[in-house]
């Protein structure tokens, strides 16, 4: 059995989780806004911004479902070590998700594989943290994004690299699938090296 590597985290935590968090909670209210986070060190193909984020929002209390892509022994124990977070084998359970662009491809329908909250507490719904290779707030070749809603005072458009068709089609409600239940609903935050945007249940997509 291989022994975990342990990675650096945030050097100095209550600061830095602090920031992180700001940073985090600015991108989720004015969505399509592209913010930095950042950590020491990656863990394995986990970027470092996205340790940023799990270290900011993960705790003894949000369970967290990891996708096979990062369902690693380096990655389980760094993030349980920093973070104190369970990781569960039950995507329904999970507050939040771990996950790549490819790992959605098995996923034909997202509210069945995690939980939109309650009627009571629907603020209890998945959070989908998905690593992708790029991020832009402008137009690019691919992933194309034009976004209204709350926190948006005309329209912003952003561009986010390798996103199935599969996703895109949830994103911009061609399935009915993703306004069906609202207030109940995924969010998710989308993160490459350096950059993270947030696109909550509220926000509506357009796919150009």
């Amino acid at each position: 059995m291989t022994t975990p590597t342990l990675v650096k985290g945030f050097q100095h935590i209550i600061h830095d989780s602090q920031i992180a968090f700001r940073q985090l909670l600015k991108a989720m209210s004015e969505p399509g806004s592209l913010v930095s986070v950042s950590s020491p060190e990656p863990i394995d193909h986990l970027n470092a911004s996205t340790f940023a984020i799990c270290q900011a929002m993960l705790d003894q209390q949000t369970p967290l479902w990891l996708s096979p892509h990062f369902h690693t022994t380096n990655i389980k124990h760094n993030l349980h070590f920093h973070t104190g977070v369970s990781i569960i084998d039950e995507s329904q359970q999970a507050l939040f998700a771990l996950l790549c662009p490819g790992d959605l491809d098995s996923f034909a329908d997202l509210s069945q594989h995690f939980s939109q909250g309650t009627n009571e507490y629907p603020e209890t719904g998945c959070t989908l943290i998905v690593q992708v290779s790029s991020i832009k707030d402008d137009l690019s070749d691919e992933g194309n994004l034009r976004l209204t809603g709350p926190g948006i005072e005309t329209a912003k458009f952003v561009s986010i690299s390798d996103l199935p068709l599969a996703l895109l089609d949830y994103l911009s409600n061609q399935t009915g699938e993703r306004n069906a239940s609202f207030p109940l609903g995924l969010d998710f935050i989308f993160v490459d090296q350096t950059h993270l945007v947030c696109l909550p249940r509220t926000t509506q997509v357009e796919v150009l």
